[in-house]
C-alpha cells in the first residue's frame, strides 16, 4: 500500500495516510487471525472438570475448574490454575491446603452449584470435611493436597499441591472430558 490509496477494513473504506499505518493494520489483522487459530488449537486440549475446595476458618469455598494436571511422581503432585480474583485463591494461600474432586458426566448438579461462589454453595451437597478441604461424596475421586508452591502463569496462578491422600469413590463412573471452542475463554 502507498499513501493516498484506499483500502477496505472492518466494513469501512479507509485512506492510507502513512505507510506505517498500513503496516500496523496489516499486523493487527495477522495477529487477530493468529489469535483465532491459537484459541482454536488451545481449546482442543482435553481436560477434566473438577471442583476444587478449601476452607478459610469455618468458611467452605468451592470452585469449578478444568485446569488441573499431574505435576510430579515422587512426591505425587498436581497443579491447579486459579485466577487471583477467585474467592478460593486466598483460602488456599491462607490454609495451605485444598482438595480436588474429579467429576463425571453424572455430576451436572455439582457443576451448577460451583460455577459461581456463594456462601451456601455446599447446602444440599453431600460432602465430608477434611483437614485439607471438602470431599464431595458424588465425585469420581478426590485428592487431598498440601500446598507446596505457587507460581504466576499469565492471568492465572498455579498452585502446586502434594497429594497426601486420595480416594477413588465411584468406580462405575468415568471422569468427564471437556473440550472448549476457544482457549481464550472457559
Amino acid at each position: 500500500m502507498k499513501p493516498g490509496e484506499l483500502f477496505y477494513f472492518n466494513d469501512n473504506f479507509c485512506r492510507v495516510e502513512r505507510i506505517c499505518l498500513a503496516q500496523e493494520i496489516t499486523d493487527m489483522a495477522e495477529q487477530l487471525a493468529n489469535k483465532e487459530g491459537i484459541g482454536a488449537a488451545i481449546g482442543r486440549i482435553p481436560s477434566g472438570v473438577f471442583i476444587i475446595t478449601a476452607k478459610r476458618g469455618e468458611q467452605k469455598i468451592g470452585m469449578m475448574g478444568s485446569w488441573v494436571a499431574q505435576a510430579g511422581f515422587e512426591p505425587p503432585c498436581i497443579s491447579v490454575a486459579v485466577h487471583p480474583d477467585r474467592e478460593i485463591y486466598s483460602a488456599i494461600e491462607q490454609s495451605g491446603s485444598f482438595c480436588v474432586n474429579v467429576l463425571s458426566n453424572e455430576n451436572m448438579n455439582l457443576m451448577k452449584a460451583f460455577s459461581r461462589y456463594s456462601p451456601d454453595q455446599f447446602d444440599g451437597v453431600p460432602h465430608t470435611e477434611t483437614e485439607y478441604g471438602l470431599a464431595l461424596d458424588e465425585a469420581v475421586a478426590v485428592m487431598h493436597c498440601k500446598l507446596k508452591s505457587k507460581c504466576e502463569a499469565a492471568d492465572h496462578h498455579l498452585f502446586i499441591g502434594e497429594v497426601v491422600d486420595g480416594t477413588y469413590l465411584n468406580h462405575e463412573e468415568a471422569p468427564m472430558v471437556h473440550l472448549r471452542k476457544s482457549g481464550f475463554n472457559y
